[in-house]
């Protein structure tokens, strides 16, 4: 039955440890259970460009769930197998709400087979949790442009985010709550302190592409590992949850069990034991 079982986890908090990556003995643990025949992902809301490098030690051979659920992607191949896209009516609705509450955002759109991202204020390169060298160097532009309807014209809107302070993200957040066919995420970063606020279609979330994913690997069940609030979409449809030791409050009343924090590899540990490694 074990290798009926699909086991995903988040990365930042869960996986990843405080120094924002995997210590050798998770390596190790995970490649050697993978050989073993375990079917093992992670569920992320990072882009490609934001835990590919992060991740190449790590045999990965089932697709991951990327942007809270975004993108389907391919680790081997270094593609994207399948985009959950914004409707465009809905993705302008959006830009105007952080407008009205003098905020801008990163505009993230799909271009066949590569992202690109746009932004109509300078001050947002300050936000280098999105906008990096990393981003630069692997999407098909990254553009500074007074006009976002360049944005719109270039391709299909997949995403919109910002990071700040809370209060200011909780006014946003009421007006996205107007808007039709969205659904958007907003929880703390662990690194920053501050809040991210990420918005995408409402057919985008971890819960649907994990659905999706079981489906298309043929998982007849799944553990989940997750540390934050946008991770209780997988946890309430898993069989068996699980969260490391630092994870929020609220998420740790609603798991099955509490592993050693992400400090200590907890999931690790746990894939161990299981796969008696």
């Amino acid at each position: 039955m074990k290798n009926k079982t699909l086991y995903v986890s988040d990365l930042d908090g869960t996986l990843f440890n405080s120094k924002k990556c995997v210590s050798e003995y998770t390596i190790q643990i995970l490649n050697q259970c993978i050989g073993k025949g375990m079917r093992f992902t992670v569920a992320t809301a990072r882009m490609a460009y934001g835990c590919d490098y992060r991740l190449s030690e790590i045999r990965l051979n089932t697709p991951g769930i990327l942007t809270n659920g975004v993108f389907l992607y391919d680790f081997s191949k270094k593609e994207i197998v399948s985009t959950e896209c914004i409707r465009r009516d809905s993705a302008k609705k959006a830009v105007d709400a952080f407008g009205k509450n003098g905020l801008s955002c990163f505009i993230y759109v799909y271009e066949g087979s590569q992202i690109s991202i746009f932004y109509n204020d300078k001050k947002m390169e300050e936000q280098t949790q999105y906008y990096s060298d990393r981003a630069i160097e692997s999407c098909k532009n990254v553009c500074l442009t007074e006009d976002l309807d360049v944005a719109f014209n270039s391709g299909e809107v997949v995403y919109l985010t910002y990071t700040g302070e809370r209060e200011m993200l909780e006014k946003v957040c009421k007006e996205l709550d107007q808007i039709e066919h969205l659904n958007y995420s907003f929880y703390l970063n662990i690194y920053n302190g501050l809040y991210c606020l990420e918005v995408f279609s409402n057919t985008a979330n971890k819960k649907n592409a994990l659905l999706k994913l079981k489906k298309m690997m043929e998982c007849d069940q799944l553990v989940v590992f997750g540390d934050n609030l946008n991770d209780l979409p997988m946890i309430e449809i898993a069989d068996y949850s699980l969260a490391p030791a630092n994870a929020l409050d609220a998420v740790k009343e609603k798991v099955n069990y509490v592993l050693d924090d992400c400090d200590h590899d907890g999931v690790a540990k746990y894939l161990a034991k299981v796969w008696l490694i």
